[in-house]
């Protein structure tokens, strides 16, 4: 049986990178493992006004199924989106890719994010990405015996249905620290994050060096 996997963007007022990003970063690791996984797509839209051609991209990708979801003008943040998007998806594995930011150096990148959750016999794997400091967790609300880590927002795989049992916030962390948050909630509850060396996820900082497969960074 295919695995099954639930590929999330969300968009926000930038069309031309929200293409970029699908068409020349994502479609093409979804065409490679299109015999290998049963994948959808599913485009939350944030923006202001509906972004007619990336809609048409994502209705017409000719690879997976997939739906584009305009918010009718209210942008949800970071966090809501997510959630909505859990809601939505279909599959038990979800992979969420930054509309914004980024780019694919090799198109196996998807698989190695998955492959933690996908070979995971215990269930305790709960998400897949970059590993980058937390701060201390009691600003958030966590006791600080917590591992000081979360998963980088922009670029990671997890399981649907443990995002499903413990959402993103919606409130003051529905955008900043809204990563930093849901990793940490999930570390709280004994859940394992994974640090998939193959690809780099960074906030406000370019990366140099490295030999990676994805990369999401400022540009």
């Amino acid at each position: 049986m295919k695995p099954g996997v639930t590929v999330v963007m969300v968009a926000y007022d930038n069309e031309d990178r929200a293409l970029t990003r699908l068409m020349r970063d994502l479609m093409p690791s979804l065409l490679l493992y299109r015999s290998a996984l049963d994948a959808e797509l599913l485009v939350v839209d944030n923006s202001a006004k509906p972004q007619p051609r990336l809609a048409e991209a994502v209705r017409e990708n000719g690879v997976v199924p997939a739906k584009y979801l305009w918010n009718e003008g209210r942008n949800l943040y970071y966090g809501p989106a997510l959630n909505l998007a859990v809601k939505a998806a279909a599959h038990p594995f979800l992979l969420y890719v930054c509309a914004n930011h980024g780019r694919m150096v090799d198109p196996t990148w998807l698989w190695d994010l998955l492959a933690p959750l996908v070979n995971d016999t215990t269930g305790k794997v709960a998400l897949t990405g970059t590993h980058a400091p937390s701060g201390p967790p009691s600003k958030l609300g966590f006791p600080n015996s917590l591992p000081h880590l979360h998963i980088q927002g922009g670029l990671f795989a997890a399981r649907t249905g443990v995002l499903a049992q413990h959402p993103f916030p919606d409130g003051e962390y529905a955008h900043w620290n809204s990563d930093v948050y849901q990793s940490l909630q999930l570390l709280q509850r004994g859940y394992r994050l994974v640090d998939v060396p193959t690809v780099k996820s960074v906030w406000r900082s370019r990366v140099t060096q490295g030999h990676y497969k994805f990369i999401h960074d400022e540009g």
